[in-house]
């Protein structure tokens, strides 16, 4: 059995597990532990005040310094159900942070900007969860438009143990899914309609709207997010003109709560929200949602007299609309329509991006999927025969011959031919690719040896590593990063467990050592550390200590220069680029320079923060990540807390409260780590 049905029985902190980071972080950054340390010590937050299990003076030092408050904040003892409990007496003002945000691949020379919120906000946003869920479910539930909404809180999810890449080699009752505690949860809420927009496209609701309707056309907000207006969730849920005259009696309601929320994890900003976590596409969602009501409505007066399902049809994935109609006339009404109704809500459309498609409605994109994958499924297999041999017993021959030239000449004639992209089709293209490269290893395992078998396997698996490397390059980002990975770690676990020729382990490794390379010294002269080839520094730790970089690449990979006695960072290393070249070069000596100018940067930065230090999300999560860092010494430690006010007798009990934060030092399974970004789906 490959699917197993899990209830989900976590408290309402789990919520921090899905819904308050982005998917697109370092491999190395989770909030699982960080999740933990909320449960083991009862962590919550009321109304303004912060409260947890009493302990010790070490604890509490510890708290104040993850919440962003000072160490001299005043806090008050108090009894609950027979437990002692430590309680924050705090102002206000005390409460808004400033997010992390960071830069990943989007388009071509084009960047996204994604947060992360600040521990003391992922807390106010898990205590809104707790007393609002009903109501955030039920306002996402109010448009026959959306594709993509907040059905109900998630009871149960799906283990699919084949898709694991620890499940190589194991039965399902050897899987163990993080301890059985099954925390790598998809998101708190289970979503109606379809997980990803490219599941309306082969869904029933897009068929039959391809036999009623002659033309689709696509819409797209522009800027939604960053143009998003925080008290806009009011006039969504009481209606504008009220919302803006009687807001001292929306104070207390759910609207205003949210309101106030957003603009606590963003730092009091009012225009537009953090992007990247779940808790502010539902946000937008409810805006959204609003704004679907009034353009049905308005379609529907008499002054169109346009019924949806009738005249036309409307769907919205987040901030695309996808329009279904017969005349044109009637095309220009609802997208007039939909033009005011964003207007209200201070968001409007991007005319650059509209697109128009007539029946048959299929996509160039859909037409070079279909080619890609049969393409994929005729040149990456094992060509097997049933034989019998003198003994009378049925066996298996096979052979597998890949030519990567070839395959990657067709793979470019079909982009071509169809007019797309290759980030339009690189997500597809890595899943059929991990899919046949699982097929081709388990084959192998059933198939009568030969000598020539071995050397078939290891050569195909060079073209399969070529070919990966090769369509990846062109356009990476976090999504297709992880998606290598899995394929790359799909070929290492294989080749560690069975153990061939050394020769032809070498070939292998080398091979991809030789592609990472080559993929880091592309990016090396960029003014950042690209989270997508971050995942790479950590792929090539799986390889074994014969293919560290040298320190003249990894130099050249974060932008590091040398007068011939020291080195220095000529670009700006953010959170992730820091604890992500520190995993990588752990305490090893051949490293030791690098990591001396890492230090001496590190104590730069927060001479630059001093005045934000607390309220800095970025800040907040590099302390805790250090203070938890074996590869620092004691006395570094006492020096970054003392910029806390935490004074060096306390540093070694601090610190030895929790072995780890965001980033997990060691012990770290790659495999365990991808299987978690895969995610597990809730229903």
């Amino acid at each position: 059995m490959t699917k197993k049905a899990l209830s989900i029985n976590f408290p309402i902190e789990r919520a921090v597990l899905s819904d308050f980071a982005p998917f697109e972080v370092p491999i190395t950054f989770s909030n699982r532990h960080f999740y933990n340390f909320l449960i083991a010590h009862d962590i919550k937050h009321d109304d303004k005040n912060f409260s947890w299990k009493m302990k010790c003076n070490h604890l509490n030092k510890l708290i104040l310094l993850l919440l962003g408050l000072e160490q001299n904040t005043n806090l008050v003892e108090f009894n609950k159900n027979n437990t002692q409990y430590i309680k924050t007496d705090i102002e206000y003002n005390k409460l808004p942070t400033i997010a992390f945000t960071f830069p990943i691949s989007h388009k071509h020379n084009e960047f996204r900007h994604l947060s992360v919120i600040h521990p003391k906000g992922q807390i106010l946003a898990t205590d809104f969860y707790d007393k609002y869920k009903d109501l955030i479910t039920y306002y996402c539930n109010l448009s026959p438009l959306s594709l993509r909404a907040a059905k109900r809180v998630a009871g149960c999810m799906y283990i699919d143990s084949k898709s694991l890449l620890e499940s190589f080699d194991k039965d399902d009752s050897q899987i163990e899914v993080e301890g059985q505690n099954y925390e790598n949860l998809r998101s708190f809420f289970v979503y109606k309609k379809y997980k990803n927009i490219y599941e309306f496209y082969e869904s029933q609701d897009h068929h039959w709207c391809e036999k009623r309707f002659n033309y689709l056309s696509k819409l797209d907000i522009a800027q939604c997010f960053d143009s998003i207006y925080t008290h806009s969730i009011a006039w969504a849920i009481f209606k504008k003109n009220y919302a803006k005259q009687q807001l001292t009696k929306t104070k207390n309601t759910f609207a205003y709560k949210f309101d106030q929320l957003m603009q606590r994890i963003n730092y009091n900003e009012t225009n537009g929200i953090i992007i990247g976590p779940e808790l502010s596409r539902i946000f937008a969602e409810i805006i959204m949602q609003a704004i679907d009501q009034e353009i049905i409505e308005e379609l529907k007066s008499e002054r169109h007299d346009l019924s949806l399902g009738k005249n036309y049809q409307i769907y919205r994935y987040v901030d695309d609309y996808f329009i279904f109609y017969n005349d044109v006339d009637i095309f220009h009404k609802i997208r007039e329509t939909i033009q005011v109704k964003l207007k209200n809500f201070k968001l409007s459309l991007n005319r650059h991006k509209e697109e128009t498609y007539s029946r048959p409605i299929i996509t160039p994109i859909t037409i070079a999927k279909k080619k890609i994958a049969t393409l994929l499924s005729e040149k990456l297999e094992y060509r097997i025969e049933n034989i019998i041999d003198e003994s009378g017993k049925e066996q298996k021959e096979g052979s597998i011959y890949i030519n990567q030239g070839s395959l990657s000449t067709e793979f470019k004639s079909i982009l071509a031919d169809s007019g797309i992209t290759y980030s339009d089709i690189l997500n597809y293209s890595l899943a059929i690719v991990e899919r046949k490269n699982k097929k081709i290893l388990i084959d192998y395992q059933t198939i009568k040896k030969n000598g020539a078998s071995e050397r078939q396997l290891i050569n195909a698996l060079v073209s399969i590593i070529n070919f990966t490397y090769f369509i990846y390059s062109v356009a990476p980002k976090v999504n297709s990063t992880i998606k290598l990975c899995r394929i790359i770690q799909q070929i290492i676990l294989f080749i560690k467990d069975q153990k061939p020729n050394i020769e032809f382990q070498h070939t292998i490794f080398k091979c991809i050592f030789d592609n990472t390379c080559s993929i880091l010294n592309k990016h090396s002269v960029n003014k950042f550390t690209p989270i997508e080839t971050q995942y790479l520094l950590v792929l090539l730790r799986q390889l074994g200590k014969y293919y560290w970089l040298d320190q003249a690449m990894l130099t050249k990979y974060f932008n590091i220069s040398s007068n011939g006695k020291t080195l220095k960072f000529q670009n700006n290393l953010n959170y992730f680029s820091i604890t992500t070249l520190l995993f990588y070069i752990c305490d090893k000596k051949r490293y030791k320079q690098i990591k001396d100018c890492l230090l001496e940067y590190i104590n730069d930065l927060y001479s630059d923060r001093v005045d934000t230090l607390s309220s800095d999300s970025e800040m907040i999560h590099l302390t805790l990540d250090l203070i938890a860092c074996p590869f620092i010494n004691i006395n570094y430690k006492k020096t970054l807390l003392s910029k806390y006010g935490i004074p060096a007798p306390s540093v070694k009990k601090i610190v030895g409260i929790n072995s780890f934060w965001f980033t997990k030092w060691k012990d770290f399974n790659f495999a365990k780590e991808l299987d978690s970004k895969f995610n597990n789906e809730v229903y």
